[in-house]
């Protein structure tokens, strides 16, 4: 047995983070755990690793107790973690950020390069290792953390949230099948269930502090390891109900966005939720965005429930009953330093000369009990709220403004399992209720599990077009790249 955790807690004031948490793992296995934001996950790994002191439990590596006064103890036994908050320092090299924690003395850029290249060439990363790391784009600087905890050579790895900035987590995913068959342990954390299906035969479940439950690979389907995080079962997991589909809402004509020169056709019907599937920079986002406002087009009609509509602003297309909501919520839908209460208001606020504060505060309770925001009150700060209760706070805002066509880009990025449901749910009501629906999803399960029809792109061109029936993820990424239909 490579590690054992026994009757681990830890209380943070008044909150009990983790209530005697029970955890094994083999050496050469990966374990994800799994659980929604504030279950305790990282709290768990941490302690692991040295970073937090528990109130009581044991830790056993190797069969022997361990008590890690700092995270350089337990570097020093082989017990390593990529944890959601970065450690690198952006204005040293690549080279020195690789080996930042076995910088013993001075040594000779030449020399750095050298030790650091191997390391790199591990994780699929091609880079000058003299190269200022701020150079670097955001999932290969996560490529680096990696690097820095493969240069420690761990018997332990734990793993946080590690591919939630990668946009390809595939050299990841070879690093960790490298490091099995080298008989490191690994603990893998993360939102994105296919990607803990793809490493992970066992699975470790938290809710509330708690072991919620232990599932073998069988059992961690969407539903089962949902149910086990949040303590209900969901049935259907995507909530998408059979409901009758209407009018054409929506039409779309030969709309050329600011990045692509192709002409993209398609209509959305009351009650339907059509799909936007592509690789990275096919056109999905600009898509929307020209939809939305957001980034008018260069050419093409946009018409909602049979009328040409000018959606040449978010402004615009609000008057037209269009709302988009955004890929990156934090920068584009709201003002993290502001309240729930003010970001839920947003879209009112142009109408009235004067603030009703009374109505905003009632506005806000509503939205909050209607979406199961968990918060403090609606004047806490976005910037205190988990990306899923953030996301919900989007939602709640989009849905207020009554859409009778809401564009979805991303909903569910960056969002815990639980959360992530409650938005399935929120995307089914709106369906239900008539509205027309576009969602852009990289996840192409959820994309599945969703839309009705889907209109994959390649190249900023439409390549294809799957019925509900015809979609598989085979045929989805055949033709994201370009390689047609039929």
């Amino acid at each position: 047995m490579l590690l054992r955790v026994t009757g681990l807690s830890k209380r943070f004031g008044a909150t009990q983070a983790l209530d005697r948490v029970k955890l094994i793992l083999q050496a050469g296995e990966v374990l994800a755990l799994a659980g929604e934001n504030g279950s305790g996950k990282s709290t768990l790994s941490k302690i692991i690793a040295g970073a937090v002191q528990p109130d009581e439990g044991t830790i056993e590596l190797d069969g022997k107790p361990v008590n890690f006064a700092d995270p350089r103890a337990a570097l020093a036994a082989g017990v390593c973690i990529v944890s959601q908050e970065p450690t690198l320092v952006p204005h040293l090299s690549v080279a020195e950020n690789v080996l930042l924690t076995r910088l013993g003395r001075l040594v000779s850029r030449a020399s750095l390069a050298r030790r650091a290249e191997p390391l790199l060439r591990r994780v699929g990363l091609d880079v000058d290792p003299l190269l200022p790391l701020a150079s670097l784009a955001p999932g290969d600087r996560e490529l680096v953390e990696l690097a820095k905890a493969l240069g420690s050579q761990p018997k332990l790895l734990i793993l946080d949230e590690a591919t939630a900035r990668m946009p390809d987590p595939s050299r990841l995913f070879d690093v960790v099948d490298q490091l099995k068959a080298d008989d490191v342990g690994v603990i893998f954390i993360s939102h994105r269930l296919p990607e803990m299906r793809r490493l992970a035969k066992r699975a470790t479940v938290l809710r509330d502090g708690r072991n919620a439950a232990e599932l073998d690979w069988l059992a961690m389907t969407d539903q089962g390891i949902a149910s086990a995080m949040v303590g209900r079962d969901f049935g259907d997991f995507y909530h998408k109900a059979q409901v009758p589909i209407g009018e054409v809402r929506l039409e779309v004509r030969d709309l050329v966005t600011r990045r692509s020169p192709y002409p993209v056709t398609f209509t959305v019907r009351a009650g339907e939720i059509v799909g936007i599937a592509g690789l990275v920079g096919a056109g999905r986002s600009e898509l929307l965005e020209a939809i939305g406002g957001a980034h008018p087009a260069r050419s093409g009609l946009v018409l909602v429930d049979g009328r040409r509509r000018r959606v040449r602003s978010p402004i615009e297309a609000h008057r037209a009953g269009i709302v988009l909501v955004p890929e990156d919520r934090l920068s584009q839908a709201l003002v993290p330093g502001h309240s729930i209460r003010s970001n839920l208001a947003m879209p009112w606020l142009r109408a009235l000369e004067r603030t009703d504060h009374g109505q905003e505060d009632r506005r806000a309770r509503r939205a909050i009990a209607a979406y199961g925001i968990r918060c403090q009150g609606p004047d806490q700060p976005i910037s205190g709220l988990s990306g899923g209760n953030a996301q919900k706070v989007v939602l709640a805002r989009a849905v207020g403004q009554d859409p009778g066509v809401l564009l979805l880009d991303e909903p569910t990025r960056g969002v815990d399992i639980g959360a992530r449901t409650d938005i399935y749910e929120i995307v089914a009501g709106l369906a239900a209720r008539g509205a027309a629906l576009v969602l852009v999803s990289s996840d192409l399960p959820e994309l599945l599990g969703l839309a009705d029809r889907i209109i994959v792109l390649a190249d900023g061109r439409p390549a294809g077009e799957l019925t509900r029936e015809e979609a598989t993820e085979e045929a989805v990424a055949l033709l994201a790249l370009g390689g047609g239909q039929g």
